[in-house]
């Protein structure tokens, strides 16, 4: 096998024979694995055959050695589709690392034909990116990325990275399951005896093989035959299915500089590490104390202090997302002067920063470490350990807590973004760290009301006007699409969702309110027409009434059943108002039938009455429950069904009857 020498950060790649784990000969490993085919693992494309990751600490569990092996094979041509966003490319390779905490030291890759022939990856085929993963898509990281070239069905993929840290953080998790089959799987740590971590399986009944040499100790983790994680529309965070277990370190290096307080091993001493860490970035410079003493001067109540750090920093303040040197891990938040003068910052500095200015204006405010529900899920409070991903601020004022994420610039300051909610926290608080539980926010918080009148134009086609506001969640999300897309493409989005509800319908005038004030509901006025929308039925017509922006939650539980719990994202009500003008010289001919629904799920009405020339049907829909486990889903699912057929409903007129004379 050729030598291949990469260099790249500073540090020498050096791509020889995968010597442990590895058949020198190319034709011998192929038979090993000749058993592996399309019969035995039906639908995958393709098998992890083995992965072995091996990490070493020195003595105080400073220094980190981590030699990590993985072989793989494909088993169709799905493997090999890498084209935009395709999701069973498994030929576009990395390696992610982050330079302060650890670097890749050694990284070999070759891949061996059907036939048995070898192929190296050669040094130009690595490529230093900023990448993603597909458990965390919205992580990001530096990574070194190749693209396996000549591969066929029955090629395997064999890599080795060596990885080297000086600043050890602490091993987070070991994934056993893979998004494709797992023949074997193992993690082996060997600590100095008195390296005191612990840990925790997840989803997996694994127990760890000890074996004690002199003053090491050694721990091995093995799975066999692990089934693949098979990602699901509307999933919770895999973090909360896949088989895994979980690690606490005693002591966490790498901020020493910024703080001697290194120690833990328990939630409370992780509480003391991060407001040690942060401390320094948070010193109150003249700059911030003016800025305090100006809002502070427009403000009378607590609540007053904190709707105007909300707006100041709407204003005056940009989120820019950064992740690199001392950043790195949502740990290290840039100053509060930073913030201050330089008017940006990433979600540490901008949750920092609203600590620092409501603790200046008199408001208890701290910073809030976060792993976000749709990232991270459920934190794994028996396992002390860094599992969060952002930072937020957590400020108290006339008795409520807010939870201020200054990353979402569209929402109001009441609103707690939808990925923040219903998770636990650490509070940075000094001198009294502790861990919270942001709660669920209600359905009321986040509503959808609207009013759509339908008018018959006199040829057969209706008139639309509807008046639509939105708030909470909604509004902030619908509000942050109105600023990313342009005019243009703002009238495509809402053309495109009039158009599922109606193909036919053409778009008239829409206008929007409320995209500037972030505080207040962000509100849709349009009108359209539909041609051909009444439809010959019996002695009459027909009208079809239809939701115009149908909740796309509905997509979601189109699958039969599930393997894993579902999120619904945030709670919610619709409030629905259909007016119908009744078609001249017709009358209806018979009402739709009301419906009730209140379950475990949904809260569901709809009533219709006639008011003077229109029918009027009042549509509501409250959702009730957040995360839906498999065991309720077929439930929720009827559920769900009904509530979406109530949204719509067919009128029929008919010719008005003449009237009896009298005598």
């Amino acid at each position: 096998m050729r030598r291949t020498q990469v260099c790249l950060l500073g540090v020498c790649l050096l791509a020889t024979s995968l010597v442990v784990g590895c058949a020198a000969n190319g034709r011998a490993l192929v038979e090993q694995y000749q058993d592996v085919n399309a019969t035995r693992y039906e639908g995958a494309v393709a098998v992890v055959l083995k992965t072995a990751d091996h990490v070493k600490l020195d003595k105080g569990g400073k220094t980190m050695v981590s030699e990590f092996f993985r072989r793989i094979k494909i088993m169709n041509r799905k493997a090999m589709d890498c084209g935009v966003d395709a999701p069973n490319c498994r030929l576009s390779r990395g390696f992610g690392y982050q330079k302060k905490f650890f670097e890749i030291v050694s990284l070999e890759a070759r891949s061996i034909a059907p036939d048995g022939t070898i192929f190296e990856v050669e040094k130009d085929d690595f490529t230093d990116v900023s990448g993603t993963s597909w458990m965390f898509p919205e992580e990001d990281g530096r990574q070194l990325r190749y693209t396996v070239k000549g591969a066929v069905p029955g090629t395997i993929i064999e890599e080795r990275v060596r990885y080297r840290s000086s600043a050890y953080q602490g091993l987070r998790a070991f994934y056993f399951q893979d998004r494709d089959p797992v023949i074997e799987t193992s993690l082996t740590i060997d600590t100095p005896a008195d390296y005191d971590y612990k840990w925790k399986a997840f989803h997996i009944d694994v127990q760890p093989v000890e074996v004690k040499k002199g003053d090491r100790i050694t721990r091995t983790w093995t799975a066999r035959d692990v089934s693949p994680v098979i990602e699901e529309d509307g999933m919770v965070a895999f973090d909360d299915v896949i088989q895994k277990v979980m690690f606490t370190a005693p002591v966490t290096y790498g901020y020493s500089k910024v703080s001697p307080n290194i120690a833990t091993a328990t939630w409370e001493e992780r509480g003391k590490f991060l407001v040690d860490l942060m401390k320094s970035q948070q010193v109150v410079t003249d700059e911030v104390r003016a800025i305090a003493k100006e809002l502070s001067a427009k403000a009378k109540t607590e609540t007053e202090k904190v709707q105007a750090i909300w707006a100041w920093m709407n204003k005056n303040v940009r989120y820019v997302y950064r992740k690199s040197g001392e950043l790195d891990r949502g740990m290290l938040p840039q100053a509060a002067h930073f913030v201050c003068t330089k008017k940006y910052g990433d979600c540490k500095a901008v949750g920092s920063f609203i600590s620092v200015i409501g603790r200046e204006m008199g408001l208890t405010a701290d910073p809030v470490t976060v792993g976000t529900r749709d990232q991270r899920g459920a934190v794994e409070l028996d396992v002390p350990c860094h599992q969060s991903n952002h930072m937020i601020a957590r400020v108290e004022a006339d008795g409520k807590v807010y939870w201020l994420d200054a990353t979402t610039r569209t929402f109001d300051y009441q609103t707690t973004p939808y990925s923040d909610q219903g998770v636990h926290v650490e509070v940075a608080r000094p001198g009294a760290p502790f861990i919270d539980f942001i709660p669920v926010q209600p359905a009321e918080v986040t509503t959808a009301t609207m009013k759509t009148i339908y008018t018959p134009d006199g040829k057969g086609g209706m008139d639309i006007e509807a008046e639509r506001s939105l708030t909470g969640n909604f509004a902030g999300v619908t509000r942050k699409t109105a600023y990313n897309y342009t005019p243009e493409k703002w009238n495509s989005y809402v053309e495109y969702l009039v158009s599922k509800a109606y193909p036919q319908a053409s778009m008239k005038s829409q206008s929007m309110k409320g995209k500037e004030d972030n505080n207040a509901p962000f509100g849709l006025h349009l009108t359209a027409h539909i041609p051909q929308a009444l439809q010959p039925a019996g002695r009459g017509i027909s009208f079809e009434v239809k939701e115009l922006f149908v909740s796309s939650l509905f997509d979601d539980f189109e699958m039969p059943k599930r393997r894993y719990p579902m999120d619904l994202g945030y709670l919610w009500t619709r409030n629905n108002r259909y007016e119908v003008v009744v078609p001249k010289g017709m009358e209806p001919a018979g009402m739709p039938v009301n419906v009730k629904l209140d379950d475990d799920f949904v809260k569901v009405e709809r009533m219709t009455q006639i008011e003077n020339n229109r029918v009027v049907a009042v549509y509501s829909l409250k959702l009730k429950q957040l995360i839906i486990p498999p065991d309720k889903y077929p439930a929720a699912r009827k559920s769900f069904q009904k509530a979406r057929d109530a949204g719509s409903f067919v009128l029929i007129f008919e010719p008005q009857k003449k009237k009896k004379k009298t005598r």
